[in-house]
């Protein structure tokens, strides 16, 4: 099951002037116009881009563009929520993950995933990862999906 959600043509992106200090000030507004949201992610290398959003405390929020699937991940204390911006594609969320490797405190990739619920994606899909649970995205051959990863603590 999905939620539509209506997603401001304005995003926030770290390609103004100031943005860094804005963000560790962590009260100054900063607007960034839709085209140059889709700047930061429009060149992928080995069918992904990412950029980082400014944001709140205790939340990170990630852009992302890929082209190819993404590994298996499970992070232990934060939770996701994935907003759609444009393209198409499948995320599966639950199951059980062998093989994974630790890449950093808390976070863990890869392995072979097993089990749980595949969801389609589309333009102005939300869907919520909970804490703990494995999820990949992936991507149809030779498609794409652009969406937003709001990171929190679970």
């Amino acid at each position: 099951m999905t939620i539509r959600m209506l997603i401001p043509a304005a995003g926030a992106a770290l390609i103004m002037a100031g943005a860094t200090a804005a963000m560790a000030a962590n009260d100054t507004p900063i607007r960034v116009p839709s085209k140059a949201v889709d700047a930061l992610v429009a060149q992928t290398k080995d069918g992904l881009a990412t950029a980082t959003i400014p944001s709140g405390s205790n939340v990170t929020v990630l852009l992302a563009h890929r082209q190819v699937d993404g590994e298996v991940e499970v992070h232990a204390k934060l939770s996701d929520e994935i907003i759609v911006r444009s393209g198409h594609a499948k995320i599966r969320i639950g199951g059980t993950v062998a093989g994974q490797r630790q890449t950093a405190p808390d976070e863990f990739r890869g392995g072979t995933m097993t089990g749980g619920q595949t969801f389609d994606l589309d333009p102005g899909d939300a869907v919520y990862v909970p804490v703990g649970q494995p999820h990949q995205v992936l991507v149809p051959q030779g498609g794409d999906i652009v969406y937003f990863a709001a990171k929190y603590p679970g």
